[in-house]
């Protein structure tokens, strides 16, 4: 599978702990630039701590685009694995055509689908809740920073 060569989907089949790990280094890496585009307000610039509160919480978004990405792309992967046919198109759209796959293939694509592919999707779900339930975290903490 070419996917896994990619350098953010092979994040996901590297493992959860990986996966992790470069999501919170995108995060780090965002992070100043979110801090510069805040300051910005005239607001934000004299209150610190809610400049802080709100660039941590919005730059908790890129991380989580990163991972609805590779959720996509993944799942595209499995939903062709576990196709029964072959979708071909050799120029446009109207000329496409349907392939019955032979069984073999089924049963390969099916292993393929099962073994390797269901549980990165798995581990990016995993992921996206819990980066959801970070940000909704840091939104209750921004609404108590933004209203003390």
């Amino acid at each position: 599978m070419e996917i896994r060569n990619l350098f953010i989907f092979s994040w996901a089949s590297e493992g959860f702990f990986k996966l992790n790990r470069n999501l919170l280094l995108s995060w780090f890496i965002c992070l100043p630039l979110f801090i510069i585009i805040e300051t910005g307000s005239y607001y934000l610039r004299n209150d610190i701590i809610k400049l802080i509160s709100i660039s941590f919480t919005s730059c908790t978004l890129i991380p989580l685009l990163i991972l609805f990405r590779q959720y996509l792309g993944w799942n595209y992967i499995l939903m062709r694995l576990s196709s029964k046919y072959i979708s071909y198109e050799e120029t446009d759209w109207h000329d496409g055509q349907f392939w019955q796959k032979p069984e073999t293939w089924k049963s390969r694509d099916l292993l393929i689908a099962n073994n390797e592919v269901t549980p990165i999707l798995n581990t990016l779900r995993l992921s996206i809740k819990r980066l959801l339930i970070i940000i909704f975290s840091l939104c209750i903490f921004t609404a108590l920073v933004k209203y003390s």
